[in-house]
């Protein structure tokens, strides 16, 4: 298994210090985030790929997967045809990279203005991520959803799209918790095959009614890691786990104590 951690922990916005910190962190990649429309041509564009190729060589450091946190500021997939025309070319820059990068994951998060709430905006994505799959599976390259939709409703999407390989559900563990499903529960009724990488994420459940508090160092909120670790051992998961842990004024400090942890647990012959 192999660890690596959101650029978002570490340096957001600035590539070339992400890279050395990941490096001297000890993490094994580095999970690229475009969250602003100018990360789509600092990250994503022809002297983006290149620079991102270079820092990769010259720290060690791989790159596992593209996050396309843009998304997450409209209704990208699931809105009008405007913001599903603009969605699309912003996650066919995201195939065309991660293909030259040699990431094998891009992730779409449904998650801001983007998270899916109906049944009819289920379908509407669904039908919208055909032509993208198409595309991943000729590029060799894996569309992972991230979203806050239960079991039943990751299969149903999964099962719609059954003809291509190339989506797969992006699991992330904080995501789960907030919404009251049990973790490791979730990830053993999802199964490993249906899994393209996992986020490890912590989070803190707020009283009833009030929001839960993502700002948590691994290990210090509500998720039940070793049970994770538990499940992703009985499901024989041997992919990326990426580290989202909350930026601090110390990052490679941080993100030093947040790969001890999760190793300390993948050591333990039975954690839990």
């Amino acid at each position: 298994m192999h660890l690596g951690i959101m650029q978002n922990s570490l340096a957001p916005g600035e590539l070339e210090r992400s890279f050395d910190l990941a490096g001297r962190s000890g993490a094994d990649g580095l999970e690229l985030a475009c969250d602003r429309a100018a990360d789509l041509a600092d990250v994503l564009g022809r002297d983006g790929i290149r620079q991102v190729q270079k820092l990769s060589k010259s720290h060690k450091v791989r790159v596992p997967s593209i996050g396309l946190g843009v998304l997450r500021e409209d209704e990208s997939l699931l809105g009008d045809a405007k913001a599903v025309s603009a969605a699309k070319d912003v996650v066919h820059q995201g195939i065309c990279a991660a293909e030259e990068i040699g990431a094998r994951v891009v992730l779409l998060p449904f998650l801001g203005k983007a998270v899916i709430e109906t049944e009819a905006e289920l379908d509407r994505v669904i039908e919208n991520l055909e032509e993208l799959a198409e595309q991943a599976e000729e590029a060799s390259v894996v569309l992972g959803i991230e979203s806050t939709l239960n079991v039943d409703q990751q299969k149903h999407l999964l099962a719609h799209l059954g003809a291509y390989t190339s989506v797969r559900v992006y699991y992330d563990t904080g995501n789960a918790l907030s919404r009251k499903f049990d973790p490791a529960t979730y990830l053993r009724d999802l199964g490993a095959d249906q899994v393209c990488q996992m986020h490890f994420k912590d989070v803190r459940l707020g009283e009833e009614g009030r929001p839960p508090d993502f700002d948590v160092a691994l290990g210090d909120g509500d998720v039940d890691f070793p049970g994770v670790v538990n499940a992703i051992r009985a499901l024989g998961f041997d992919g990326w786990v990426v580290l989202e842990t909350p930026a601090t004024a110390k990052p490679l400090a941080a993100a030093k104590a947040n790969l001890r942890f999760v190793r300390g647990l993948l050591d333990e012959p039975g954690a839990g």
